[in-house]
């Protein structure tokens, strides 16, 4: 229990230093820092549930789109300054790395592998922006059109 409390601390931390390197401000920080520890927390949840990686890391990007495009809103400031920096817990660098490292070892059947893996979250994080942003437009769209039927 201890431990997922400490992953929880140190990935609402390196979110919060990310905040700092893009120069993300007040509540935005404060805000993009708790959506940090929610996606790695989201992420931790589908661990446990045993979901494949690319459906985690679908469900925890769609989690952590849909909070940014809320409290982009809330706090009337660009989503993308909340949810770039909320996402970096669940970007995979590692997967590069060890692409990488393969490659350099010879390994061309492991580094495939990671490849394959990394192009697959990567991929599943692209999509669920792309749902959620898709989906909050059309919404807001609607709702525009009912608040202000003859325009």
């Amino acid at each position: 229990m201890g431990f997922i409390f400490s992953q929880l601390f140190f990935s609402l931390s390196v979110t919060y230093s990310f905040c700092l390197i893009f120069n993300v401000r007040g509540k935005a920080s404060i805000f993009s820092s708790i959506g940090g520890a929610m996606s790695w927390m989201s992420y931790l949840i589908g661990l446990h549930y045993g979901w494949s990686d690319g459906f985690n890391y679908l469900f925890a990007t769609m989690l952590i789109a849909l909070l940014s495009e809320i409290m982009a809103r809330v706090l009337k400031t660009p989503v993308t300054t909340l949810l770039i920096a909320a996402l970096i817990p669940l970007a995979p660098g590692g997967g590069v790395y060890y692409t990488l490292y393969y490659l350099i070892q010879k390994m061309y059947h492991e580094s495939f592998l990671k490849a394959v893996q990394t192009c697959v979250i990567a991929a599943a994080m692209a999509l669920g922006i792309i749902i959620v942003s898709t989906l909050f437009k059309i919404y807001t769209n609607v709702l525009h059109k009912i608040k202000h039927p003859h325009q």
